[in-house]
Order: structure tokens, then C-alpha cells, then sequence
């Protein structure tokens, strides 16, 4: 009995399996916070491409033509967006600017994070706004 109290072999796994789910829950927090900010950057950039592309191009004329245009530029960095998340408003006040051109795109953001920890959001929005230019002929 005393042989069997002395012995160490086996330590290494008693403290991984103590240890180990703990710091695979924090590895995959990290990967899924960043797959977050990455989604939010990716928004971001694809609601200011959207206001520009309103404020300074024939391209996108109309509402579903600039609807189209964010969901083409979401669908190229493999963020899937419909018509109903891209809402934009033409010759507003945006933040504090008045003859602005505005998009808010809402997507959804699914995660195994969102059960684990409830403060994880579900949801990422990302808002631009641009000057419009005077209209050229």
C-alpha cells in the first residue's frame, strides 16, 4: 500500500485533465472574439465602401443597386447578407452632417461563445456615413 501512495506516474494526466478543458474553453473564446472583430472590421469597411460608392458613383443609383453592392462586397470576404440587413437613406443628417448619405448593415453573428458566456453578442451592426457631392453632369 505504502509503494502504491509513493507512486508519481500518472501526474501529468491528473493535471491535464484538471487544466485542460479550461484552457481549450480559452482557446476557442480567443479564436471566436477574434472571428468577432473580424466580422465587425469586415462590416465596417463594407458599410463605407456602400455610403462612397452612393456619394461618388453611377454604380449605385438607386436602393437595390447599393444594396446589391454591400451584399456583393460582403459575399467577397464570405459574409452572407441579405437586402433586409443593408438599409440605407440618402440626403440625411449623419452624425451631425447634414446632406449625408447613410447605411446600417445588421448581421447576425452565431457562436458557441453565446451560450458560455451571455454577454457574447448575437448581433454586429456597423453604420457609415459620407458627404454627398454635388451632382455632376
Amino acid at each position: 500500500m505504502r509503494r502504491l501512495l509513493l507512486d508519481e506516474h500518472g501526474g501529468t494526466v491528473i493535471e491535464f485533465a484538471l487544466l485542460g478543458p479550461a484552457l481549450i474553453v480559452m482557446l476557442f473564446g480567443l479564436i471566436e472574439t477574434g472571428r468577432l472583430f473580424w466580422t465587425q472590421h469586415t462590416l465596417d469597411e463594407v458599410a463605407y465602401s456602400t455610403v462612397r460608392c452612393m456619394s461618388i458613383s453611377t454604380d449605385c443609383d438607386d436602393q437595390s443597386a447599393q444594396q446589391d453592392f454591400a451584399i456583393a462586397r460582403a459575399g467577397g470576404y464570405g459574409i452572407a447578407l441579405a437586402a433586409a440587413n443593408v438599409a440605407v437613406q440618402t440626403n440625411t443628417t449623419c452624425k451631425s452632417f447634414a446632406g449625408s448619405n447613410r447605411v446600417v448593415i445588421d448581421a447576425s453573428f452565431s457562436s458557441v461563445m453565446t451560450e458560455l458566456v451571455p454577454q457574447f453578442p448575437d448581433a454586429v451592426e456597423a453604420e457609415a456615413c459620407f458627404p454627398r457631392l454635388a451632382e455632376m453632369e
